[in-house]
């Protein structure tokens, strides 16, 4: 006699297998939208797109302080200590990986700054890597203290692509981590609701799986620990790496010396020493480092060039789509489902996966039904018993991140494609295993997936 446990997972691989191959939901329902003139509450809609959410942030360092810097030459000149230019405080520039000069990044000198206090401890201690700034700052991408968000339209070849689109939010929501810490794939997050949060949209290009896009003006809220203010980086440039849902790379841009000195007001005078230096010792660095934005009255800098690196895993952003009267989301009274990403597998990489996976008795995308509904028992079974358990978002986020990570790899699709697997199967476990128990094709099943999950046939492109 089967067990309990050995039906609910016979039960996931059924509903794997069919609901994206038995056309449940029009493709007009994404996911739940409400209905014009039905009455709706107000509801969300996901931005178009690639959208990310930052696994990582904080000061670049690099492996070695005299080695070349892959940064930006902000303000297009090569300034020297010995003869700055006229308007200019007296600072010598980096170099880049190729030799190429004027690569801005001074906020570098803060960070290595050798003064030391009467303890022997260096006065700037704090900024250097795997210390209390490089801490608090990793920690708050990931606690919700600052959550940032990236969208990338109009990518039509991840290698090379000489127009996208790039725009930046900050989040209110909390990214969804693992067991480890580390921050989930596949999670939705909602952008700032204040637009001052939103970057403007700025143009960039692709090289060699390389995303260069700038200048763009980054504003984030942040509450971490004592400090809540807000963090501005105007001007900036970004460059970063795409990869097979992610990207790694480093932000540059300038940063006033205002808005560092209210950031860390509260920890160097309301709080003690908590920063380890005092202010009369802030101003003195930033007096001398400063670098940009000279100020003719005082003859000295107002801002800094900085770097930042950062990482991002493929989430899906959503917005606002503003108030539809009282009848409740859907359009019926209804809870509604999560926002639907469209056409994840229509592009031309995957739909020569799928040409590549087809047989002349059986099309590719049944065949990926077949994997998907082998996948969760033979290469995802703690993280079903997860869900079953505990019906938790990170439960579910791990749970599809792992049927969309052995799908892939069994067929060569994207993880963007396989995601829409991996997050109907997840979902559905979570949601869906009474009405699906006892017939995985019924309409009920198929009903509560598309009220509870998202369209998987919009997801993926392949009705």
């Amino acid at each position: 006699m089967k067990t309990m446990k050995a039906i609910k997972f016979r039960c996931l691989a059924i509903l794997v297998l069919s609901l994206p191959l038995c056309g449940c939901g029009s493709g007009e329902s994404q996911g739940g939208a409400a209905d014009d003139g039905s009455g709706g509450s107000a509801g969300t809609s996901v931005l178009p797109g690639l959208g990310f959410v930052a696994s990582s942030f904080g000061f670049f360092y690099p492996a070695d302080a005299a080695a070349p810097i892959d940064g930006f030459d902000l303000d297009g000149r090569v300034s020297s200590a010995e003869t700055p230019f006229p308007g200019e405080c007296p600072h010598d520039d980096f170099v880049g990986p190729n030799d190429e000069p004027g690569i801005d990044y001074s906020f570098l000198r803060i960070i290595e700054n050798e003064d030391v206090r009467e303890d022997g401890k260096y006065v700037f201690g704090g900024f250097r890597e795997g210390q209390l700034v490089d801490g608090v700052i990793g920690g708050a991408t990931k606690n919700g203290s600052m959550t940032i968000l990236l969208q990338v339209q109009g990518l039509d070849d991840p290698d090379d692509d000489d127009e996208v689109i790039v725009q930046i939010f900050a989040s209110e929501d909390s990214p969804a981590l693992g067991t480890d810490n580390s921050v989930l794939r596949g999670a939705t997050l909602s952008v700032h609701p204040d637009p001052r949060f939103h970057s403007g949209e700025v143009q960039g290009s692709v090289q060699d799986g390389v995303l260069t896009a700038g200048p763009i003006d980054l504003r984030f809220p942040i509450d971490i620990m004592i400090v809540k203010d807000e963090l501005l980086i105007h001007d900036s440039w970004l460059r970063i790496a795409l990869g097979d849902g992610t990207f790694e790379g480093t932000v540059s841009g300038y940063w006033d010396v205002a808005n560092i000195r209210s950031i860390i007001g509260k920890p160097t005078t309301d709080n003690g020493d908590a920063a380890n230096f005092t202010i009369a010792q802030f101003d003195s660095a930033m007096a001398e480092f400063a670098d940009s934005n000279y100020d003719s009255v005082s003859g000295l800098c107002t801002s800094f060039s900085t770097m930042f690196q950062f990482a991002g895993l493929q989430a899906f952003l959503v917005s606002e789509s503003g108030s539809d009267g009282t009848g409740g989301s859907a359009g019926s009274g209804g809870d509604g489902g999560v926002p639907t990403v469209l056409d994840q597998c229509v592009n031309d990489a995957d739909q020569a996966a799928l040409q590549a996976l087809a047989t002349p008795e059986r099309s590719g995308p049944a065949i990926v039904g077949d994997i998907a509904a082998d996948c969760p028992i033979a290469a995802c079974g703690p993280e079903v018993g997860a869900v079953l358990s505990d019906s938790s978002e990170a439960a579910r986020n791990a749970l599809g991140d792992c049927i969309a990570t052995c799908i892939a790899e069994r067929s060569g699709l994207s993880t963007a494609c396989t995601g829409c697997y991996g997050t109907i199967a997840a979902c559905s476990t979570a949601f869906c295993l009474a009405p699906c128990i006892e017939d995985a094709g019924s309409q009920e099943c198929a009903d509560c997936a598309l009220e509870n999950c998202i369209d998987v046939n919009a997801c993926t492109g392949l009705y």
